[in-house]
């Protein structure tokens, strides 16, 4: 189980400033997170801005109708009353607070409070303040850089590259973005609390134009086309139409002959045999093992009737040959990226089961097609492509971590243990990297010349569109550091979306990959 790094000291009084005319539901969550740490957060009204443009408004609420969006998102719109009347005051007073964050979303300090001494924290988006900012950036189909503008600090806290999962709806885009950015605050509040110095987790990578276009006018052409497209896809599934011409998921293997796609980076999608399907599932996600002279691979599974995955095996003889993939082990949840170890001479797998919150544990009570549940490493998380490495005195799990309505490709987390069945604990910087072109794991990690080295996801235009090759730089309980030395995508001649993960033992090359094949 998880050892959590909790706030047990240094608890502030925080002000957290809104506009009337512009409360989401994402600044209810943050006051309420901040609470349940121990922080007493008061709510104070500060509107100067104009009111969001109607189209805007009704864009998102189209959208929720359209897209069938229930229940709570981060985008909702709220009014000041839906918090907790308790917190709300009209007048602070600025000797009683230790912090102050300003969520109302305007360019200039608050008059008062944010221009004195005491410490302020305003989100930024590409740079900039406010809501229009971000949602220009969201409208061009881009992504954004997030930081935090810290009074204390001379220059604005970069975080990093946030992922947009569904950049044709605005409303999801949002939830993605204002997710993150409440992990953002809550780490630097966090830090302050603890009375740590800030960890800069990346650095601006370039900013996105500024829009010249009216927001009114580019919320209207938004609609419209991602409509169109919406509309067009229903119809294309009505009369059948696309069948065979569907974006799919494979695996493929090659031997390396001493070149591994990791030192060569020359992808070629010719290079592999794919492992064959039969039109009713895919396959992704390969870890390779060399065994008794036996490359044995273990993939997730998809079926399209039971949309549910599981983990299955097949073998790969001398000459390239694979045999035919039989289930290994099946639960009643999603299973898939299957990262299988050795241990004290025994056989192991973490496979991903973040859809029951969980990191677990299975043992191979029979290589390679009986495995049965040892034990919950880490309990009540989403964590996605767990990852497990020895490295200094320490065990390491690497994960893709998300909370809320934030994306599940963009965040590093990490946690550590003496011992594979000892103590986890959560990294204190977590999460360590805001990257999505470099964050979520896409495989083994290995030591080579002295170095740790991952590979990692790329999903900076989209999910698993590429690969990264980062170097570790430095890995403790405290600090985490990485740089990317290389990164590659599939070759528009290969028909290819993205490749999404690589894993290499023995000479054994395997990867997956989706596109039209």
């Amino acid at each position: 189980m998880i050892n959590a790094l909790s706030n047990t000291s240094g608890l502030m009084r925080i002000a957290v400033f809104v506009d009337p005319k512009m409360v989401w539901r994402w600044h209810k969550w943050l006051v309420e997170a901040l609470v349940t740490c121990g922080h007493k957060v008061d709510v104070c009204v500060s509107g100067t801005a104009p009111a969001l443009p109607a189209n805007l408004r009704l864009l998102l609420q189209l959208e929720r109708l359209l897209y069938r969006q229930g229940g709570d998102n981060a985008s909702d719109f709220l009014t000041i009353e839906q918090f907790d009347r308790r917190a709300i005051i009209d007048q602070p007073v600025e000797a009683d607070y230790d912090l102050l964050i300003d969520l109302s979303g305007k360019e200039q300090d608050l008059a008062g409070p944010c221009s004195s001494s005491t410490r302020c924290l305003r989100p930024l988006y590409d740079g900039r303040a406010g809501v229009d900012e971000l949602m220009g950036i969201l409208l061009d189909g881009q992504a954004p850089q997030l930081s935090l503008d810290d009074s204390a600090l001379s220059a604005p806290r970069m975080f990093g590259l946030c992922a947009v999962e569904q950049p044709q709806i605005l409303s999801r885009g949002l939830n993605n973005v204002f997710s993150r950015m409440i992990g953002c605050v809550q780490k630097s509040v966090h830090e302050m609390s603890i009375n740590i110095e800030p960890l800069s987790l990346d650095s601006l990578v370039g900013s996105h134009p500024q829009n010249k276009q009216p927001q009114t006018l580019r919320a209207g052409r938004f609609l419209l086309a991602n409509l169109g497209a919406k509309v067009a896809r229903r119809l294309n599934a009505l009369v059948g139409k696309g069948s065979g011409n569907d974006v799919r998921w494979g695996v493929g293997w090659r031997f390396t002959n001493g070149q591994p796609l990791r030192e060569s980076l020359d992808f070629c999608l010719g290079h592999y045999t794919r492992l064959t399907d039969d039109g009713q599932r895919f396959y992704a996600d390969p870890f390779v093992v060399f065994h008794q002279g036996v490359h044995h691979i273990f993939v997730e599974e998809f079926p399209f009737d039971s949309q549910t995955g599981l983990i299955s095996h097949f073998t790969i003889d001398e000459k390239g040959q694979a045999s035919s993939p039989k289930p290994v082990l099946s639960r009643p949840y999603h299973l898939s990226y299957p990262f299988i170890f050795k241990h004290d001479g025994q056989f192991w797998m973490i496979p991903e089961t973040s859809a029951n919150r969980a990191v677990e544990l299975y043992r191979a009570e029979r290589f390679p097609d009986k495995w049965v549940f040892e034990k919950v490493l880490i309990d009540d998380i989403r964590a996605d492509d767990v990852t497990m490495i020895q490295h200094g005195d320490h065990c390491w799990l690497f994960a893709a971590i998300s909370e809320w309505q934030s994306s599940q490709w963009d965040t590093l987390g990490l946690f550590y243990a003496d011992d594979l069945f000892g103590e986890w604990h959560a990294h204190q910087a977590n999460p360590v990297l805001l990257d999505a072109r470099a964050a979520r794991p896409a495989g083994a990690m290995y030591h080579q010349d002295g170095a740790l080295w991952r590979p990692a996801q790329d999903c900076s235009k989209i999910y698993g569109g590429g690969l990264s090759v980062c170097r570790v730089d430095q890995l403790d309980p405290e600090r985490f550091e990485q740089t990317i030395r290389h990164r590659f995508a599939p070759a528009a001649k290969d028909r290819l979306q993205g490749v999404h993960s690589l894993n290499e033992h023995q000479g054994l090359e395997v990867i997956d990959f989706f596109g039209h094949l």
